[in-house]
């Protein structure tokens, strides 16, 4: 099993480059933009850490994977906070406990800041976050996508929704 460490990503680190390639790769529909927007967009996302954060994941030592603690998410469908958003997990690192490990530390983010739950949307990873212990709350069809919005505790204090 390889070695995973999370970081939290700041404005200057190098990760974001790639970070933003795979955005870009995997979410081109809902971001519509390009990679040097969306690198220009993590910079300024990672200057504020109150209510959000980028994540990282190195597997023995190389970027394996992405993901966010956001306020709001697509457009406001569901007015709850906070969310994960945008887990990224590159190819070759797959079934490897890239994408358990960035949940958990999505969650620890969350749970740090006391907040009790943790939302995200999904069009087709119901069966993933179910393994992790989320559960569908709410089905919608956003922009022609069947999209299930899910929930987990987190075990921290406060509750937004």
């Amino acid at each position: 099993m390889p070695r995973i460490e999370i970081i939290v990503l700041q404005p200057s680190s190098p990760e974001i480059a790639i970070c933003a390639q795979w955005r870009v790769q995997a979410f081109a529909e809902v971001l519509g933009t390009s990679v040097e927007a969306e690198h220009r967009l993590l910079q300024t996302f990672t200057s504020d850490r109150r209510g959000q954060v980028a994540l990282v994941a190195r597997s023995n030592g190389v970027p394996a994977g992405t993901c966010l603690l956001v306020q709001s998410e697509l457009e406001p469908c569901h007015p709850v906070s906070p969310w994960l958003a945008g887990l990224y997990v590159a190819p070759e690192h797959r079934r490897q406990g890239v994408g358990r490990a960035l949940v958990g530390a999505i969650a620890d983010q969350a749970r740090q800041r006391r907040y009790r739950r943790l939302y995200l949307y999904t069009d087709n990873a119901v069966g993933y976050y179910e393994q992790l212990g989320w559960r569908v709350i709410d089905r919608i069809d956003w922009k022609g996508f069947p999209t299930a919005l899910m929930v987990a505790p987190t075990g921290g204090g406060k509750a937004v929704s």
